[in-house]
């Protein structure tokens, strides 16, 4: 339990930004831990503050992240929090461990033929998929999507961006890894 609320308190230290950061590359530079640091990502010894005491004896953080934004200029916004997140991880010692898991109308903004969205709509939609397609990238990443929430769109899994595991239901998908230690994270 002591681990969960450490982790929830270092995830609500760093909500309040919204940029994202560089992604990573093979010469990493390594924070005072002694961790390999993403390039763009500050090493421990910069100014920028620290999450030690939350994350002290933590090794792998857990976050299955429920989401249910349909807005795709407000779910561009939390996607690069959620980046920035598994960086700051990396950054402090942990290692990441995420599912995000999309359902109620953000399915929507997962299809492959975008036609029947509005232009605006479309033009967001590209967008949180790049930034998707840069997480599923990354080690230790899921990217799941709900399949009652695909069949109200209608959205079949073969129609989906390539990388999105389709599941019957998200909140057993909640419920599971709750189970196995993931703490759930709303982006609503």
């Amino acid at each position: 339990m002591k681990n969960v609320i450490r982790i929830l308190v270092f995830l609500m230290s760093i909500s309040f930004c919204l940029s994202v950061v560089a992604g990573p590359t093979n010469a990493q530079q390594r924070g005072s831990s002694g961790q390999p640091v993403a390039e763009g990502c500050q090493t421990d010894d910069d100014k920028r503050p620290h999450d030690r005491l939350a994350l002290e004896g933590v090794k792998v953080g857990r976050i299955f992240w429920d989401i249910t934004i349909a807005d795709p200029v407000v779910l561009v916004g939390r996607l690069k929090v959620i980046e920035e997140t598994y960086r700051d991880m990396v950054r402090q010692g942990v290692t990441p461990n995420m599912i995000l898991a999309f359902r109620g109308g953000s399915v929507r903004l997962l299809s492959a033929d975008l036609t029947k969205l509005s232009k605006e709509l479309q033009t967001g939609a590209i967008e949180v998929q790049q930034h998707l397609s840069k997480m599923m990238e990354l080690p230790n990443v899921r990217i799941e999507s709900c399949y009652i929430a695909m069949r109200r769109v209608p959205l079949e899994a073969e129609n989906m961006i390539k990388g999105i595991h389709t599941v019957n239901n998200t909140f057993l998908s909640a419920m599971g890894y709750g189970q196995k230690g993931y703490i759930a994270l709303p982006i609503h």
